[in-house]
């Protein structure tokens, strides 16, 4: 009797300490001065930005991508590739893993085997801040204009995209370089109702001299992608009255000295890419003295052998 009577006890006392261990685990407690793990802000930390910025160096990525003007120019211009709403880190990092997954005529080679796991989603999260400064700016950079939802939608549609060039800033830019040769001079006539587009992005598009018609009335536009593209010396002069032009990009195009002189009234340009095209380094010469703001880059030239 007393054997089993001991038995109860001890077993309710297991029970009663299971339970207790069950509650402990399962429940939160309340704190003794504990401090709470710091709430995750949704921003990648400082590590993690410059283990991408490492990946993109020990890649390559320099040979064919410029960042704030460093870098080659035989694929898009990164310095501003955060900016558009779609470019979030994942996206980026899927485009770094299978550019074709999103544009099935890209060049850009795939880079799945060589940068996986970590590496991956520190170069996206890295590609993803690079993004204009939001500092203040001049009085009028605000100017109330949004871009009609139906044009918004055609060009996405298109596999293009288009946002505020900064979060204080509605001032645009328009990126379509990533939807290749299905972009074609038809295309561009959904710029006709924009305003206050100041980026236009058509690298290694479809887009002939034609389509530059659709540009030349883009009067505030600062910055133009026409790299790998059809362009010749009869589509520059579409550009002659942009003078507000300050980047202009012909990477890889058909322009040849003439062309150069269509930029002669350009004032403000201070960036000119002419690498892999037909210009020679006396039309550049020739530009230069007619504008001796610009910066022509002509590419990288071996040194002559000794």
């Amino acid at each position: 009797m007393l054997k089993a009577k001991l038995a109860v006890v001890l077993t309710t006392a297991s029970l009663t300490l299971y339970g207790s261990l069950v509650l402990t685990s399962g429940f939160p407690q309340a704190s003794s001065g504990q401090k709470k793990p710091p709430a995750s802000t949704g921003k990648p930390s400082a590590d993690t930005l410059a283990l991408g910025k490492k990946v993109y160096d020990k890649n390559g990525c320099t040979g064919c991508h410029s960042i704030a003007g460093k870098g080659g120019n035989a694929g898009p211009d990164l310095t501003h590739t955060g900016d558009p709403a779609t470019h979030t880190a994942q996206w980026l990092s899927d485009q770094v893993a299978n550019p074709k997954g999103h544009n099935p005529n890209s060049s850009m080679p795939p880079f799945a085997q060589t940068i996986k796991g970590q590496e991956l989603t520190a170069i996206g999260a890295y590609l993803a801040s690079l993004k204009t400064a939001a500092t203040p700016t001049p009085s009028g950079s605000m100017t109330g204009y949004k871009p009609d939802a139906a044009v918004v939608d055609k060009i996405v549609k298109l596999g293009g995209s288009i946002g505020p060039l900064a979060q204080n800033d509605d001032h645009l830019e328009v990126n379509f370089h990533l939807a290749g040769a299905a972009i074609t001079d038809s295309s561009l006539t959904v710029l006709s109702s924009l305003k206050n587009v100041v980026h236009l992005d058509l690298g290694q598009t479809g887009v002939t001299d034609a389509g530059l018609n659709y540009v030349k009335g883009m009067k505030g536009l600062t910055e133009l992608h026409l790299e790998g593209t059809k362009i010749t010396d009869a589509g520059l002069a579409s550009l002659q009255d942009l003078h507000a032009l300050t980047y202009l990009n012909l990477y890889g195009t058909n322009v040849t000295d003439a062309g150069l002189d269509h930029l002669s009234h350009l004032t403000n340009l201070r960036h000119l890419y002419v690498w892999q095209t037909k210009v020679t380094q006396a039309g550049a010469d020739k530009l230069k003295k007619e504008l001796p703001q610009v910066d022509i880059n002509m590419g990288w030239e071996a040194a002559p052998k000794k």
